[in-house]
């Protein structure tokens, strides 16, 4: 038996939830697969999943077997990743997580840069919002715009991105512009849902060198920054949101930015991924991939250091 091959297909197995899953990932016939898991459990003398015909469920000797093969496996790669000459490539597959209007605006446009560096890597992205679940998406890195919670995970700061209170100028026009955060009580204001609690997220300004939370009244509020910008843009009220995404509409003029002398402290944006013993070469160059492209994106910009 080959036992590392074993405790990768049963790692993927557990991930995934099924050894048909599995199997497709690995190209292995369905019947190879289950074989694969029996000869694994003979040999370690256990049990390591509960069979349904629905799905597998890890025993308690599976859950701790899931916990030390994963570590090993991981050491295994990165002491593959560590030997041979200095210009060996990094090589494997990335699952990562990036927010969805980041991975559309800055990452999508990027991207071909990196994978023409680095060849022999892979990745799917994931566009998605909120903290990963990464055992059940088998993410391998993620793009967090927000202070990570306090997990068992890996955080390295990126940088802050500018936040921005933006609205139309037929909006304006109409109902006024508003010169302190007090007149946004009297104003229609569009919301961005939080991936946690559901609610509107609240809106910060900074003034005489205090941070002031507002949370507005709204009517409308929106789960995915896209749709909430494209309401903006009709008119409908005034939104905070991160500049990235609103750059192109204040420069084309579709936005326009108020209350610039209370802008908010910018959002913190970090890197994470699960601890890994070694880290495997392809997630470093990733991180630095991602941490030169937000610097490139800032200067782009016109981002000032302090933001």
């Amino acid at each position: 038996m080959d036992q590392i091959r074993a405790m990768r297909f049963f790692i993927r197995s557990a991930e995934r939830g099924s050894l048909t899953a599995a199997s497709e990932d690995f190209g292995y016939a369905r019947g190879a697969a289950s074989a694969i898991v029996s000869e694994l459990e003979r040999f370690l003398g256990v049990q390591l999943f509960e069979r349904t015909t629905r799905k597998l469920r890890l025993t308690e000797d599976g859950e701790h077997y899931l916990k030390r093969a994963r570590e090993i496996v991981s050491e295994i790669d990165g002491l593959n990743d560590e030997i041979g000459s200095a210009e060996k490539l990094p090589r494997g597959h990335l699952r990562v997580q990036v927010p969805a209007g980041l991975a559309r605006l800055v990452i999508a446009p990027a991207i071909s840069r990196f994978l023409a560096a680095y060849p022999q890597v892979t990745i799917d992205v994931l566009s998605r919002n909120g903290f990963p679940d990464f055992v059940g998406d088998r993410i391998d890195v993620a793009v967090l715009v927000g202070e990570p919670p306090m997990l068992d995970v890996v955080a390295r700061p990126v940088g802050g991105i500018p936040v921005m209170t933006v609205a139309a100028p037929g909006y304006l026009a109409s109902m006024g512009k508003p010169d302190n955060v007090d007149a946004l009580s009297e104003h229609k204001c569009i919301g961005m849902l939080s991936s946690v609690s559901g609610l509107p997220v609240a809106w910060r300004f900074r003034s005489a060198g205090q941070v002031i939370d507002f949370s507005p009244e709204c009517k409308l509020a929106f789960d995915e920054a896209g749709a909430a910008v494209a309401a903006a843009v009709r008119g409908i009220g005034i939104i905070q949101i991160a500049s990235y995404l609103v750059y192109d509409e204040v420069r084309g003029g579709r936005l326009v930015a108020i209350l610039e002398d209370f802008r908010p402290p910018a959002y913190q944006m970090y890197i994470i991924h699960p601890k890994h013993p070694r880290k495997p070469r392809k997630l470093r160059v990733f991180e630095d991939f991602i941490i030169d492209l937000n610097a490139q994106t800032r200067r782009r910009w016109g981002v000032k250091s302090t933001d």
